[in-house]
C-alpha cells in the first residue's frame, strides 16, 4: 500500500509539470520516464505504471508508450496491456503508437490488444494494417485465431477498408481458420464481387482443409459464373479431377 501511495503522491507532484510541457514533448518525456523509472525502483509493474499515468493523462498516450517501451522493450505486452486497461477507448490509439516506435511487431501488439479488449477487433485490425499494410495479413491471422468472436467481421471490414489487400487478408483470415474457408469466400465475394476470380484462386491456394469443389459451390452460389469458378480453381492448384462430374452432377 505504501509503494502504490508513494507511486501516486509522485504522479501528482508531476502533474503541473506534464501540464507546462504541453508544448514540449521532450520534457514531456524525461518526466514521464522519471516516473515510470521511479515506479519501477519501488517494484511496481511496469504495465501498472503505464496505466497510472494514462488513466489521468489519456492525451498522453502517443508519448507514453514509445518511452516505456524504450524503457524496457522486453515488458512490452505488460505495456500494451496496462495502457489499454487504463481506458479501453485508447486501444487504437495504443496500437498506434507502439507500432510507429517500431520496437514491437505489429502483429503482435494486435494480438494484446485484440486479448485485452475483444470488443475493438476490427477497429484494432484495421488501424494497425494503416501503420503497417505490408504486415496486414499476419494482422488478420493473428486477430482471427485470438478472438473468439468478430472473425468474420473482421474480414469484413478489413476487406471493406483495404479491397486492394483482399488476397492477403483471405489468405490470413483461412490460415486462422481454415475450416471456415468458405465463410470467408462469401464475406468477399460479397465485397470485391469484381475480384471474385482472384477470391477463388486464392482461396483453393491456401486451401489443405476441405475439398475445392466446395469452394467453387460457394462461389457458384454468390453468384460467380460456373466454369468461371472452376478455372479459377485450378489456377490456384484445384486438380482438373475434382470436377470432372461437375457438369452431369448439376444436370
Amino acid at each position: 500500500m505504501r509503494i502504490v501511495l508513494l507511486g501516486y503522491v509522485l504522479l501528482v507532484i508531476s502533474s503541473s509539470t506534464l501540464a507546462s510541457a504541453d508544448k514540449n514533448n521532450e520534457s514531456s518525456k524525461k518526466v514521464i520516464a522519471s516516473f515510470i523509472k521511479q515506479q519501477t525502483k519501488a517494484h511496481i509493474n511496469i504495465g501498472r505504471s503505464v496505466s497510472t499515468i494514462l488513466s489521468r493523462y489519456p492525451e498522453k498516450v502517443d508519448i507514453v508508450i514509445p518511452v516505456a517501451l524504450e524503457l524496457y522493450p522486453d515488458k512490452y505486452e505488460q505495456i500494451v496491456r496496462g495502457a489499454i486497461n487504463a481506458e479501453p477507448a485508447l486501444a487504437c490509439d495504443v496500437v498506434v503508437a507502439a507500432i510507429d516506435s517500431q520496437l514491437v511487431d505489429s502483429h503482435e501488439v494486435v494480438r494484446i490488444a485484440v486479448e485485452s479488449d475483444p470488443a475493438y477487433a476490427s477497429e484494432i485490425v484495421e488501424t494497425a494494417a494503416s501503420h503497417d499494410i505490408e504486415g496486414i495479413e499476419n494482422i488478420v491471422r493473428v486477430a482471427i485465431s485470438t478472438s473468439d468472436f468478430h472473425q468474420e467481421d473482421i474480414v469484413e471490414s478489413t476487406i471493406s477498408r483495404f479491397p486492394e489487400k483482399f488476397a492477403e487478408i483471405l489468405s490470413g483470415a483461412i490460415e486462422a481458420l481454415p475450416e471456415q474457408i468458405t465463410t470467408f469466400v462469401t464475406t468477399a465475394l460479397g465485397i470485391v464481387p469484381e475480384q471474385s476470380e482472384g477470391v477463388v484462386t486464392t482461396a483453393v491456394s491456401q486451401n489443405k482443409h476441405i475439398g475445392n469443389r466446395a469452394i467453387v459451390d460457394a462461389a457458384v452460389a454468390n453468384g460467380m459464373n460456373q466454369a468461371t469458378a472452376i478455372d479459377a480453381a485450378l489456377a490456384g492448384g484445384a486438380q482438373p479431377s475434382e470436377f470432372a462430374n461437375i457438369d452431369s452432377e448439376d444436370n
